[in-house]
């Protein structure tokens, strides 16, 4: 918090919409789903490719369906964070080097090269702090 600790500043809500990013990477990979979910709003959605889950049982639906036998990695990068007039909302967008493997024990080996992908996103302040509104995951380069 600034020093009259009443209102975050316009750089610390920055910091917190753009953990977001770096936070669901992480969560997602080492698959801890419930904090992907509270990562999002309740009525959020999140749209792969064009496939779109609204709302966060139908995230978790997602979720849930990911191959066990799969191990992933995303590194986010380039993030960036723009205001609206409405200090409660934002959107983001961040490049994702996308990496995809065996999760047998012992090192991962790479199934293919990696991909990049974008995330094109809206965050909302919530009483929760901010969330993620809607995630668009679109691919930059097929690897």
């Amino acid at each position: 918090m600034n020093s009259d600790q009443t209102q975050p500043t316009r750089i610390e809500d920055e910091a917190a919409c753009a953990r977001l990013c770096v936070d669901f990477a992480n969560h997602l990979d080492a698959r801890r789903y419930p904090e992907v979910l509270d990562l999002f709003t309740p009525d959020g959605a999140l749209d792969r490719m064009g496939t779109v889950f609204a709302g966060r049982a139908a995230i978790g639906g997602f979720l849930d369906a990911r191959p066990t036998g799969m191990a992933t990695r995303h590194l986010c990068t380039n993030i960036r964070v723009h205001f609206a007039e409405d200090a409660d909302e934002a959107t983001g967008f961040c490049y994702v080097l996308f990496f995809q493997g065996s999760a047998e024990p012992g090192p991962c080996i790479a199934k293919g090269p990696p991909s990049v992908v974008e995330y094109h996103d809206r965050f909302s302040r919530t009483a929760s702090g901010w969330r993620i509104r809607e995630r668009r995951i679109r691919m930059a380069i097929q690897g």
